[in-house]
């Protein structure tokens, strides 16, 4: 039995829902949109693509919806301390997309939720890497790397 892969999850709910998923490694797993009255075709999108740990929304104060997927797949959630404006939606997600892609509205949220929460953990999974290679084990640190994440996110309540 092969072990799913950890997940970071942002969603974005209104008419329609957008999910992000990215991988530890900050890598864009899926990214899609559907009718909101159709909730259990998100869960089955997070389940089919791995073990969403982490789920993110652009608000401050997450809407029910996305309190209830986090609580259905006992993801902990990640909240901005302010909601995040459109502006930094757009610097966030420049990186990870190609300027030719079109993202609507809800798809941009997502995504820029996944990547907030990814950053809050990027900076441990850096120094982590770092030891490792001056350790001398650096095919070891996928195998930590998750291990320090399921730590960080167990430890604290939702942020």
């Amino acid at each position: 039995m092969t072990e799913r892969r950890l997940l970071i999850g942002g969603i974005d709910v209104g008419l329609h829902t957008s999910l992000a998923l990215l991988d530890l490694d900050g890598n864009m797993v899926s990214l899609s949109t559907m009718y909101s009255g159709h909730g259990s075709d998100i869960l089955k999108i997070i389940t089919e693509k791995g073990n969403v740990a982490v789920i993110a929304t652009d608000r401050a104060k997450p809407p029910s919806g996305v309190k209830k997927i986090a609580s259905s797949i006992s993801a902990k959630l990640v909240l901005p301390s302010r909601n995040m404006t459109n502006k930094k939606k757009r610097i966030m997600i420049k990186d990870f997309t190609e300027d030719k892609v079109r993202l609507n509205s809800h798809e941009k949220a997502s995504l820029a939720s996944a990547i907030f929460a990814y950053k809050k953990f990027r900076p441990g999974f850096k120094k982590l890497r770092e030891r490792m290679e001056k350790g001398g084990t650096p095919e070891r640190y996928e195998e930590m790397r998750d291990s320090l994440f399921l730590s960080i996110i167990g430890n604290r309540k939702d942020y």
